[in-house]
């Protein structure tokens, strides 16, 4: 969808757009399918609720699954080209092999249906292409012992192949978790091995309502300051907040497990794990030790020094590694050394002394921070579009360089303070700074309407709150509703119509969910008693 969301962006801006998709359909990954690239499964569905996670100036529809599938998704970015009208600018099986700088104009070399295409000239490039790419494989000492097939998740197409096996996952969080709910009804056994705890999260708190209903606009921007003000009390107070989540919607999580203590929020994101939660509770899938070496054809040794037997199949749920699939001038490689954080400034936007050239390329979301759905990817294009059209700038190379110097200063000390032993994802970003800098940049309004000082001295602020007194609570200490992000002009992008009207059918729609689902609770449980 990053493809989409950026053509969209800079066609609406003025930008004379193409984009190249290498495989024959657009929505990316949430289309199944069996190539080499990263697809959702048919029983995925999207971790981020419908009323938090649509692109902000396009509403997901009523009749998607409050936690939209993969087939829901990809219809959803479908109709979202159709809307747009972006389908005369996409070019599909089509694929970005290689990028050259002559100094003014980047060539693009392309290859279509294996046929290499003429070289195109273009003034800037928007590399959308996502940042799980490459997957990752661990080294698994005797593993030349196993006699069965041990693969990566990227090539789990096909649960019933696992028919009536037993069956080693390495890795425990969001992959893993797609890869069993498939295998329930055909492996007979799924053991995941692990090397830390994990925090799990429902989808539904117990009053009714969708995780994510919270928090509120107001309670984000305080975490935001506290997150920059007092970094380690912000993190402690997320870490209690989200264990006391985990124990009271899974109170039951054996010891044996090693799911407790997790680690911390810092450095590693929780598991919506309402799809894993029934197959933890039946048997099917069993927690275990992080692999210590292959001891025979069928046999694996763990950590703990439990011997499992009878081992038919491994599949490997460890990840991915940031990557550019586009060969660049090694000089603005972003990932020259794998599996650690991006080389460019914000993630976004490479350190070179060429003015010209740092300036006509960029990284599409290869920075994240806590935020649900596709708001995040919408601000960050809106803010490459924004520098691109000269509303917004980029700092000087000495202040790009302090930039990288101090956030590699952060990552370290983040990494070390909280003993970041499973992923720690190389595209997480100090939120507070992060934030700010985004909100500035892509024109998005709200720190000066909402701001802890902003909303004190900023004229629109008072002005919008005098006007509109209901909008302007409802996007306080309402749900935050995704096009938030779209309801302001603040001189740089323009806001959308649609916004305000949006805002309160999301509030309204998730009420209805909160109370059909209640119901639907009281009706289960008078039927149990």
């Amino acid at each position: 969808p990053l493809g989409l969301i950026a053509l969209k962006t800079f066609k609406q801006d003025g930008f004379d757009v193409t984009l190249y998709e290498g495989r024959s359909w657009v929505g990316g990954l949430w289309k199944p399918d069996a190539d080499e690239a990263l697809s959702a499964l048919k029983t995925t569905q999207f971790n981020s609720s419908k009323y938090r996670s649509a692109i902000p100036d396009f509403p997901m529809s009523e009749e998607m699954d409050d936690f939209p599938t993969a087939g829901q998704l990809y219809k959803y970015f479908n109709d979202y080209a159709q809307q747009f009208e972006l389908w005369p600018h996409i070019r599909l099986s089509t694929k970005a092999t290689e990028l050259s700088w002559n100094g003014t104009k980047w060539s693009l070399s392309t290859v279509k249906n294996g046929q290499s295409r003429p070289v195109e000239l273009f003034d800037k490039i928007a590399l959308a292409t996502g940042s799980f790419t490459k997957p990752k494989f661990p080294k698994l000492d005797g593993i030349e012992l196993f006699e069965g097939p041990a693969e990566h998740c990227v090539k789990f197409y096909d649960p019933a192949k696992y028919k009536n096996q037993t069956v080693l996952i390495v890795g425990l969080h969001a992959s893993a978790q797609d890869t069993i709910a498939a295998l329930a009804g055909h492996a007979t056994k799924v053991y995941v091995a692990h090397r830390s705890g994990l925090t799990l999260l429902p989808r539904y708190n117990t009053d009714g309502s969708v995780f994510d209903r919270l928090p509120s606009l107001n309670f984000t921007i305080f975490l935001v300051y506290l997150s920059g003000l007092f970094p380690a009390l912000h993190t402690w107070m997320m870490d209690f907040l989200l264990n006391m989540m985990s124990k009271k919607a899974y109170p039951n999580q054996h010891a044996s497990w090693g799911l407790s203590p997790a680690p911390s929020f810092a450095v590693t994101t929780p598991l919506i794990a309402s799809a894993i939660w029934p197959h933890l509770e039946s048997g099917l899938c069993e927690p275990v030790a992080a692999v210590k070496r292959f001891v025979g054809p069928k046999s694996v040794e763990l950590s703990s020094g439990r011997i499992l037997e009878e081992i038919a199949s491994v599949i490997y749920c460890t990840g991915y590694d940031a990557e550019v699939p586009v060969k660049l001038p090694a000089e603005i490689e972003p990932y020259p050394v794998p599996g650690e954080a991006s080389s460019y400034y914000r993630h976004m936007y490479p350190i070179h002394p060429d003015p010209q050239l740092r300036n006509s390329i960029a990284l599409c979301a290869h920075g994240a921070f806590a935020l649900p759905g596709f708001s995040q990817f919408f601000v960050q294009i809106n803010a490459i579009s924004q520098i691109w059209l000269g509303n917004s700038s980029l700092p000087s190379l000495t202040e790009m360089e302090s930039w990288r110097q101090k956030y590699r200063a952060w990552r370290s000390a983040v990494a070390k303070k909280y003993r970041a032993q499973s992923t720690f994802y190389p595209f997480m970003v100090p939120m507070a700074d992060y934030a700010a800098w985004l909100d500035r940049t892509a024109g998005i309004g709200i720190r000066e309407h909402f701001g802890v000082v902003g909303r004190w001295v900023n004229w629109c602020a008072w002005k919008m709150w005098w006007q509109d007194r209901e909008l302007y609570n409802i996007c306080q200490s309402g749900m935050t509703s995704p096009a938030i992000y779209a309801l302001f002009d603040v001189g740089k992008r323009p806001a959308w119509p649609g916004a305000r009207q949006q805002i309160f059918a999301d509030n309204a729609a998730v009420q209805r969910q909160q109370a059909t689902r209640q119901a639907a609770m009281m009706k289960e449980g008078n039927k149990s008693e």
